[in-house]
């Protein structure tokens, strides 16, 4: 049953959609985040009021439902972002809204802030959403951009073959100008219509001055309300497309011998991970071919009933031994993350950190931020990664990373 405190502020809160209370909490500088879960069609909003974004550990077990961000730069001791969920609204694929949890009230004053932002925001929306985009190559030109970037395929390669580490994970930038016409929550809404299988998540930074964008196809940790437990191994990357722009079959991907080495280092990193708390009794199943956006990748799932094990902070635990995964960093970790940070010339932010919902309904999931695209001064900047081994040539893995930008780029700047 609803609670009158919801019920009343339904009242309000329900004739704004899910864009426009967006958009008045990040103008009010409210710290916020909408996402869509993989296979899902529903859109949910959390709007952190109270305290913005907090640092605190990550046991999830313990938190109350909230938004976790973290960078790629974290080890098990240091805290995370969190945005607790004052508000959380649930819309329905057609944009009604299902479900709201207002914890503050219609009375509070930041909440009628909200209201009153959100009211000026319906009041003049009369623009479209352009679908070519107005956005212009910034900085450095592509050539330079991927001699620098072959040159460390080059180096890791070296390294790789002097016995240093297995696999290392590297990444770029590619940095576009947009302009006030870029809508990021309609370009979310993009992503989510076109990205089923995908997270599909828009963050407002107010600290940062940031907004992330992205459509991430790597579950890091997910914990159900029912105690089920559940990570993934991905990697591998093939076109899932061919010249005249139709889906390939899966039946006709054939992985090669680089593919398949490359995924199996990151499904036994998590099995190790497993071994390290002496936990057996779990359940893989794959490797399997599955579609991420305009790519195909090899995955593996893993799942463990925590509640048969006595053991509901396992995904507070895996979460600390698994990031950074040999899937964003390598293996061994400890050496490949030394050359990372010595070779690959910027800092990664929050690009293949982790971010999501906590104690959501009782759920908690946490991706890789993969895909993404961080929205700051005026620049646009997508990354991309490609795992690198003995046999990588440094012209595809270049491509590689083409591939992975393009999945935001085609969808969100036609005319790329």
């Amino acid at each position: 049953m609803i609670s009158t405190q919801i019920r009343t502020a339904q009242s309000i809160l329900e004739r704004f959609e899910a864009e426009e209370l967006w958009k008045a909490a990040k103008e009010l500088g409210f710290p916020c985040a909408m996402w869509k879960l993989p296979f899902t069609s529903k859109i949910k909003l959390l709007i952190s009021i109270r305290e913005g974004i907090r640092s605190c550990q990550p046991d999830m077990e313990k938190l109350s439902s909230g938004f976790m961000i973290s960078p790629f730069l974290w080890n098990e001791n240091e805290d995370v972002l969190y945005m607790e969920g004052d508000i959380i609204a649930v819309y329905s694929e057609s944009g009604l809204l299902e479900q709201l949890d207002n914890k503050l009230g219609e009375e509070h004053p930041e909440v009628k802030k909200l209201v009153d932002s959100a009211s000026k925001i319906k009041e003049e929306e009369t623009g479209e959403y352009t679908e070519n985009l107005p956005l212009l190559v910034a900085t450095l030109s592509d050539h330079d951009t991927r001699a620098r970037f072959e040159r460390t395929v080059e180096l890791a390669v070296s390294a790789i073959k002097q016995k240093q580490f297995h696999k290392v994970v590297l990444s770029r930038t590619k940095e576009l100008c947009y302009t006030e016409h870029f809508q990021p929550a309609k370009a979310f809404q993009k992503l989510a219509k076109v990205y089923a299988h995908a997270f599909v998540s828009l963050v407002s930074l107010p600290d940062q001055k940031e907004l992330w964008l992205g459509a991430s196809p790597e579950a890091l940790v997910q914990q159900t309300a029912d105690g089920t437990f559940k990570t993934m191994s991905l990697a591998g990357t093939q076109k899932a497309k061919d010249e005249n722009g139709d889906l390939l079959a899966k039946y006709d991907i054939r992985w090669g011998q680089k593919e398949i080495e490359e995924q199996a280092l990151v499904s036994r990193y998590i099995i190790e991970c497993f071994k390290k708390i002496r936990l057996r009794e779990y359940l893989e199943t794959g490797p399997k071919t599955v579609l991420a956006g305009n790519l195909y990748h090899l995955r593996s799932d893993f799942e463990v009933d925590t509640n048969a094990l006595n053991f509901p902070e396992l995904s507070s635990v895996m979460l600390r031994l698994l990031h950074p995964t040999s899937a964003i960093c390598g293996v061994p970790k400890i050496p490949s993350l030394k050359f990372i940070s010595e070779i690959e010339g910027y800092d990664r932010s929050f690009y293949s950190g982790f971010l999501g919902p906590v104690q959501v309904d009782g759920d908690s999931n946490l991706f890789v931020n993969l895909r993404t695209v961080r929205l700051k001064d005026g620049i646009a900047t997508f990354y991309a990664g490609a795992g690198i081994t003995e046999d990588s040539i440094p012209e595809r893995e270049w491509e590689e990373t083409e591939l992975k930008c393009d999945t935001l780029l085609k969808v969100i700047a036609k005319e790329f």
